[in-house]
Order: structure tokens, then sequence, then C-alpha cells
């Protein structure tokens, strides 16, 4: 097969994570098949080298834009491809070919409040068009499937659960190496830890309720990944209002999977407050690399992480306080968890992705 794929957000966060992961793996295969990748300016250069099965193609069409429809079909049909995949919910209306779109979650949808004006009706409408036009429809989880199907009205027939994978870094690091990245970014010793991203469904503001009521001889800080937050950020003022802004830290820009290694193992425990979520990669992760994971019960946590965390609801912040400290405290419980951790996260590997991707293009060329 030629395939087409649309990575114009490799460098995005969960959705650029998706993109580079499973083209590394198709790109390592030996089947024949050819990919054309389409990127944007800035991206050339980053996936096909000597001796890949992959060409680049620039398109000028920006992400979520009007342009992209007409812009990537023409695109796609000059580059003869045989199949187009778009890893997020957005496809070309007049493709020409048989197509493959992935829906990682109707987030946008199903909490619509929490984004700009027009953002739901704008995701319920794309997302409609892109799972009426492909063949397939591929999910991250049974939750996302559940959501397609009601929210959108697809078939069960056309819709295909493939999970994500953990990259091959997360493992545990050293205590010294730790140490040493820790000491490099002026974090702390030990820390909750939370990665991802500040939107509002992701609940961070339950975090900060919790350290409210945590007792100041047990409160450990709360380690934030990314860039520190303005000061006029709602959660900035929340902590503060709370008293608990001191208590908050940022690592900073990650560079790579390994640095990202570093912080997990560096954590006592890692939190994941979502009010839903599609999949539930970061505390999958910091399972991997030995960190035991408190986590919200909602959308597709419990699928994810299966019996290898502590689960509570995500409006609970009384709850959420009494079990950081008892995790804290309790070693026995801490061991079975860190255990049950790197055991589930190596059920999830990039390689299984690709293969169950690679058997839904099959079935796609092949009629669907």
């Amino acid at each position: 097969m030629r395939i087409g794929v649309d990575a114009r957000k490799l460098r995005d966060g969960g959705i650029g994570t998706y993109i580079r992961n499973l083209l590394t793996v198709f790109f390592g295969r030996k089947d024949g098949h050819r990919f054309v990748v389409f990127l944007l300016k800035q991206d050339l250069g980053a996936l096909a080298h000597p001796g890949s099965p992959a060409e680049e193609v620039r398109v000028r069409a920006g992400k979520y834009s009007v342009s992209e429809h007409w812009l990537l079909a023409r695109a796609a049909r000059r580059a003869q491809v045989d199949l187009y995949h778009s890893p997020h919910y957005t496809l070309p209306l007049p493709i020409h070919c048989p197509a493959v779109v992935t829906v990682h979650d109707l987030i946008h949808v199903r909490f619509a409040r929490f984004f700009p004006a027009g953002a739901g009706i704008y995701a319920r409408t794309i997302a409609g068009a892109a799972v009426r036009k492909a063949r397939i429809v591929l999910v991250d989880s049974g939750h996302v499937r559940e959501d397609v199907m009601e929210i959108l009205g697809v078939p069960s027939q056309r819709v295909r659960i493939v999970p994500l994978g953990v990259s091959r870094e997360f493992t545990r690091r050293s205590a010294e190496d730790a140490e040493r990245f820790l000491k490099q970014r002026s974090l702390p010793s030990a820390y909750f830890l939370y990665v991802g991203a500040r939107k509002r469904h992701k609940n961070i503001a339950l975090l900060i309720d919790a350290l409210e009521r945590l007792p100041r001889s047990e409160r450990l800080p709360l380690v934030l990944s990314g860039p520190a937050w303005r000061l006029g950020h709602p959660l900035a003022q929340r902590a503060l209002r709370a008293g608990v802004s001191t208590c908050i830290h940022f690592s900073g820009p990650l560079r790579d999977d390994s640095e990202l290694a570093l912080l997990y193992s560096g954590a006592a425990l890692y939190v994941q407050p979502s009010l839903d979520e599609g999949f539930g990669l970061p505390p999958l992760e910091a399972m991997a690399c030995g960190t035991p994971v408190l986590s919200s019960s909602a959308g597709a946590l419990k699928e994810t992480l299966g019996d290898a965390a502590v689960f509570l609801p995500p409006s609970e912040p009384d709850v959420w306080a009494e079990n950081m400290t008892e995790l804290l405290q309790n070693s026995v419980r801490r061991e079975a968890l860190i255990r049950r951790g790197i055991a589930q996260s190596r059920a999830f590997t990039w390689e299984r992705t690709a293969e169950l991707t690679m058997e839904a293009y099959r079935e796609a060329l092949n009629g669907g």
C-alpha cells in the first residue's frame, strides 16, 4: 500500500505522541508499504531519512482550517496514495481514496462549556463529517467507542478499538539520575506529579483543593509539567486563595521522553484528577517508571489502568487528600501498586498499536 498520513500535529501533545510513535514503528517494519506524510514547513526533515519507506510532502493548510479540506485532498491525490489516515477527528471531505480516521475523544462535545463558544458545535460537526466519510473509525478505548456510537451515530461494525502504547524510554530511572535531573530543574526531592494539559476538564483545581486540606506536615509539593503559569491564570489565583501557591512547582519544557521518565521517576505519587479521558497515557507512563498512581475514575481511566491504580471520584477533594496521605505512609500498599503498575504498562506497546492500525488499513482498503 501507499499510505498517506496527516502529520501536521507532529509537535502537539497527546496527538503528536501518537503520530510520532506510530510512524516510527511503521517505518521500521519490512512489509513493503510506502508512506507519504503531510507536514507543515517547520517539520520538514523530521521523519523521512535515507532508507526509510517514507516521503514528506509540505502542505500549507493550518490545523482545523477550512483550507485543509481542499489542500490535503489535493496533496493526497497528487501523491497517489491508496489510503489516507487522519490521526485526529478531521478528514478532508473531498478525499478521493479510502480513509481511516482516529477519534481520541469527544471531550470538546461532552464538556463544551469548558471551551470557547462554538467549539463543541465545531467538534461535533467536523468529527461527524469525518466519521461518515471514513471507512473505518479508530478509537483509543471502549469508552470513546461508546461516545462515537452514541454522539456521532457511527455503527459499531465500523469502529475499531486500538489502544495507545508506552514508549520503551519509560522505565524506572536510578535515584542518582533522578536526583541530578531534579537539581538541574530546581525541583523538590519528593513531590506529587501531574503531567499534561491544564484545560478545565483536566480538573487541576481538585488538586489545589486537596493540597489545601492536607496538614502542612504532610503536604508534599505539587509539580506540574511544562512552563509556569501566569499570576493572573485562574488556577494561579485559586492556589493563592487556598494558601498553597508556594507548594506548586513547574518542570519547565521537557525535551524528550528521557527527561519525562526522570520526572516520573522522581515523583512520590502521580495524580490524575480528570473529569474525562479518552485513554490516559501519562498515568500509564508513570506506572512504567515505577510510580504509584492515584486517579480519577472518570472516562477511560479505569479501563486503561486496570487494577494498578487507586481510583477516586473527581469531585471530592477531602477524599483525595486522605488518599494522598495514606499512599505516602502505607509502604506495603505503595509497593503493591508499583508492581501492578509496571505489569499493567507492559501490556501496552506501540508495536501492538501499529499492528492493529495496519489491520484497519487493510480492512478499509478492502471495502471496510
